[in-house]
């Protein structure tokens, strides 16, 4: 329909026009924000000082302002209701910044962190040995819930916040069940602020008889749910978005995902066609236009060379299994994966979940995307993540129900909110050993023990790994110990409400009320280290060409002057050439790391578990990092997530998925690869058949590209003839023309199998 092109326009001209940290176009909006600010630090000052009991009374009075001052936002074009203004994700909100941006939360920090602690940590972030997406916790990355709302409705949850308020006399959990109370209550004034602005749409503006049809569709709809739950397909497909961007608003959050429309509405869309309320025809119309929404906060096209370039961070869940383990694959699903095709969208990503029963057509219909180009698709693999969950201590029917967050991490709906970006540097711990900087001991909290003195290759593995574990250890207690500070600053009392275990619990899910409270570490440049460590072993153990101080002076001299070294170093064992070697020390090395971190509890009492892969670091760490044994010289990238090196893999497709299928991924939250295919020897049904040795090899998250180096090089010169061209970068996906020229010749690059 041309209104598809009408509804982008519309789309595009309000929302942000930065994937990161953007701000709404329309400057009603934008005054609207900064007139919520101004209220809000009036209030402030009733609260000179952060404890738990006021930021609770400051989430509160926030709760209070929004709906006076924030209006809400039609596209004529579409159906849905739920645009306050932000888009979820890295959108500017005026509730992050009157939470997470005030100078004063900042000065809580300062003050309630020792001043030597805080400066390690710091030193340990800014120097790449982690990365935390905010103070001590992840305060990014959030799982909307929807499970319970498609239960209850926040009518629901209302309900028993206030039914449990009635059995407590604790001032400490009243004050949270209150709090929750009125953010439940202020959703509900939101969405008869949306019956309203339908209803003044329908009574003043000139509009298509298809604009009309969808503001009275709106106005109806919005007068019941999802203050209470959805019940027809169209209400389930809203209620996606609506609870993805109310609780951002209220609750200071970045939540990213759009859930499982194929799990989650399938039973509403066959209700609907028995009833006569819907056709194929009109649910396709409504899937195309939910997506539409979802690719419309920036031009695709447009070069952007910022470190958040092109995320957007939307994804929807699709496949898996329902509550009965039986494969979910129907006209929901066909028609989220057709859309997507036929309006050429980058986003929403699409999560496809696959296992061992998934019917062919679906696996030939992701296969045929990567095959043409539209690589949208991440895989994740149901017959090994649902068992990793349940050893994590969910049950069957939790595990079933896993939704997808932002890249990779797989999460029960409504259960927990997990906490996953926080990423390790295994690399950077290695440089640190080989690199003796004068200081480092002190600056970044721990003694580097040098390497130079190893005799075998016995004795240099467990010296390495004892500093990777004993280093992981110490940073995860500091995240523990201050992490607890952050209910202090942000708590979630209406996201809270939402999730199993808070109300009974009468606590917030940042101080552990939610029935999980899983944290993930998640552990970077395995084949540097692997690689690095055989490195060491070739040349000066077993060739006996030198020994290891001199190699290593060699390495911390970039090579210079020593290619033919260099060369001999490279043809040691490495990580995923499937030898005896490189995968006995990949799994001894992750081990001892799976061994220290089951020994730890993090700030909400959960587990921690640990995951491995990466986002851009694997490219920004890499040019401050200096040369390893491995070959690698000062500046380049390093590996990505659990691939192998780049620059050392001469393995098939076949051998490289063989020998990273050495660890018991069970074991860890989530593990990534990424593969590119090269188109000239590949075909849809070899990628089919990939696909199903991928899930029968145990393996967890497969991103797949399929590509030509040639057709890759044709696109850059001739950018106008290959806007179709989508690559999966790591985490997200871009148009090949659209990124810059450094990271389309590492795309190019990488090992086309």
């Amino acid at each position: 329909m041309t209104s598809y092109q009408e509804l982008r326009k519309e789309a595009r001209a309000f929302l942000p026009v930065s994937a990161q940290n953007g701000i709404c176009q329309d400057p009603v909006f934008v005054q609207a924000y900064h007139d919520v600010e101004a209220k809000f630090n009036e209030l402030v000052k009733e609260y000179p000082e952060f404890n738990d009991r006021n930021a609770l009374k400051l989430r509160r009075a926030f709760y209070h302002i929004l709906p006076d001052i924030i209006p809400v936002k039609f596209f004529l074009n579409s159906p849905f209701y739920f645009c306050v203004g932000i888009n979820g994700g890295w959108a500017y909100s005026p509730a992050r910044a009157c939470f997470h941006g005030r100078s004063d939360a900042g000065a809580f920090y300062n003050s309630a962190v020792p001043a030597e602690d805080f400066s390690i940590y710091n030193e340990r972030r800014s120097n790449r040995f982690i990365l935390c997406c905010g103070p001590f916790v992840d305060a990014v990355h959030h799982l909307p819930p929807f499970t319970t709302i498609f239960q209850k409705g926040f009518k629901g949850i209302l309900e028993e916040t206030l039914a449990e308020l009635e059995k407590t006399t604790d001032p400490a959990e009243r004050e949270f069940l209150e709090t929750a109370a009125d953010g439940l209550k202020t959703i509900r004034v939101f969405q008869k602020k949306f019956v309203a602005e339908a209803q003044r749409i329908l009574n003043t503006e000139s509009l298509t008889p298809e604009q009309k049809k969808f503001m009275s569709m709106a106005a109806e709809a919005a007068e019941r749910c999802p203050w209470e739950p959805p019940r027809t397909f169209y209400e389930g497909l809203n209620t996606l978005l609506f609870v993805r961007e109310i609780l951002a608003l209220t609750d200071a959050l970045l939540i990213y995902s759009l859930g499982r429309p194929d799990a989650l509405l399938h039973d509403f869309y066959q209700a609907d066609l028995a009833a006569g309320r819907i056709t194929p025809e009109e649910a396709y119309d409504l899937i195309s236009r939910f997506l539409i929404i979802c690719d419309s906060h920036y031009d695709g096209y447009k070069m952007v060379t910022a470190y958040g370039d092109h995320e957007l961070e939307i994804p929807v869940t699709l496949g898996g299994c329902d509550a009965d383990g039986k494969p979910v694959y129907n006209d929901i699903t066909r028609f989220i994966i057709k859309a997507h095709r036929e309006h050429d969208l980058v986003f929403p990503k699409l999560h496809c979940r696959v296992s061992k029963d998934s019917p062919e057509e679906y696996i030939r219909e992701l296969a045929t995307d990567t095959w043409n180009g539209r690589c949208v698709h991440t895989l994740f693999n149901d017959d090994t993540l649902i068992p990793g969950l349940i050893k994590q201590g969910k049950t069957l029917e939790e595990a079933r129900r896993y939704i997808c967050a932002g890249c990779w991490a797989s999460c029960p709906d409504s259960v927990e909110n997990i906490d996953d970006a926080n990423y390790y540097s295994l690399a950077r711990v290695l440089e640190a050993m080989i690199y003796q900087d004068e200081g480092q001991n002190q600056k970044y909290g721990h003694k580097f023990d040098p390497i130079d003195s190893c005799q075998s290759l016995a004795e240099l593995r467990d010296l390495v790994t004892k500093n990777l574990t004993v280093f992981m250890a110490e940073t995860m207690r500091l995240l523990t110990t201050y992490g607890r500070l952050y209910t202090s600053v942000c708590p979630h009392p209406t996201y809270s409400a939402c999730l199993e275990g808070c109300i009974p619990n009468r606590k917030d899910e940042t101080a552990g009320g939610a029935k999980y409270s899983s944290r993930i570490i998640t552990l970077a440049f395995l084949a540097n280290v692997v690689d690095s460590i055989l490195a060491i072993d070739h040349v000066c153990f077993r060739k006996k060409l030198c020994t290891v101080p001199e190699f290593l002076n060699i390495v911390r001299n970039n090579w210079e002057g020593a290619e033919d070294l260099r060369q001999i170093a490279m043809k040691a064992p490495y990580w995923g050439d499937n030898k005896p070697e490189s995968k006995e020390l990949g799994s001894h090395i992750m081990n001892k790391l799976l061994e220290t971190s089951k020994t730890l509890r993090n700030e909400r009492g959960g587990e921690y578990c640990l995951s491995i892969w990466i986002y851009r670091e694997y490219r920004y760490w890499g040019y401050a990092m200096r040369a390893l044994p491995d070959g690698r010289r000062t500046g380049d990238h390093l590996a990505q997530a659990l691939n192998p090196s780049d620059f050392r893999n001469k393995e098939s497709a076949t051998t490289t998925i063989n020998a990273l299928s050495c660890l018991d991924y069970t074991d860890f939250a989530s593990s990534n690869i990424n593969m590119t295919f090269d188109k000239n020897n590949s075909t849809i049904e070899t990628l089919c058949a990939f696909f199903r040795t991928f899930v029968e090899m145990k393996m967890q998250l497969l991103q797949p590209n399929t590509f030509s180096r040639e057709e890759l090089e044709e696109a850059k010169k001739h950018p106008e003839k290959y806007h179709h061209l989508i690559v999966k970068v790591c985490g997200f996906s871009a148009r090949f023309v659209a990124l810059e020229p450094e990271w389309q010749d590492i795309v190019i690059s990488r090992r086309h199998y």
